[in-house]
């Protein structure tokens, strides 16, 4: 199985084709190069080190809070006594 997470551009290199993006506080480079009309700002989806999708602003947002959930259950789970 496959995840690709959402990530937002901050920057941009265009002679490298690659992108910072922001995983809600980690930073990492990506590289544009299967994705076209990217701008700092918008947000990507993430695979393997590539930008896979430029998202619409609500994809963006429904899947960041589709992962929020996730993560809380995740917590939850771990505080449970066993």
């Amino acid at each position: 199985m496959c995840i690709a997470a959402p990530a937002q551009i901050i920057e941009i290199d265009s002679e490298d084709n690659v992108a910072t993006v922001d995983f809600g506080g980690v930073r990492q480079q990506v590289k544009l190069d299967l994705v076209d009309d990217v701008e700092e700002g918008k947000y990507v989806l993430v695979h393997s080190g590539y930008a896979i999708e430029v998202m619409s602003d609500e994809a963006a947002r429904e899947s960041l809070e589709a992962w929020d959930e996730l993560l809380k259950a995740l917590e939850e789970e771990d505080n449970l006594e066993i």
